[in-house]
């Protein structure tokens, strides 16, 4: 299983580390693996980095994406995929988004590809990150 944390990047900072991602993963990397004494300034370097999801509309645009879909199921700011060949569940932060999943390119990662957005996706355990919008469409098939 991977998990993966998605962050709304702000157009700045969007800007200036497209090409240099490695650099903002290890600024998400030292927030992640912080402690209490960084607390304050670590949140405030995460609030200049990242836009926060509005959890409403983020929820039911993935709602509206998998109403049909026998394997899907929500519950609250949780969503989930179970089927043969996926398990994905799907929680829907301000913040961020968390997936813990079986496979790297996942419905709801597909999902979050749709909706344009600049965002950034990060696997602490695996130090895996990339930004959504560089997943090659033949990925996604």
């Amino acid at each position: 299983m991977r998990t993966f944390y998605i962050f709304k990047i702000n157009n700045m900072f969007q800007t200036f580390y497209n090409d240099k991602a490695n650099i903002l993963y290890k600024m998400f990397s030292e927030i992640y693996n912080s402690n209490d004494d960084d607390l304050i300034n670590n949140f405030r370097l995460f609030e200049q980095i990242t836009i926060p999801f509005n959890k409403k509309i983020f929820n039911n645009y993935i709602l509206l994406k998998h109403k049909d879909d026998l394997y899907y199921s929500k519950k609250d700011n949780k969503h989930l995929i179970n089927s043969v060949d996926e398990l994905s569940k799907l929680v829907v932060n301000t913040t961020h988004l968390k997936i813990k999943t079986n496979k790297n390119i996942n419905s709801f990662i597909k999902d979050i590809i749709d909706t344009k957005e600049s965002v950034f996706v990060v696997d602490f355990k695996n130090k895996d990150y990339f930004w959504i919008n560089k997943i090659n469409s033949q990925t996604l098939v």
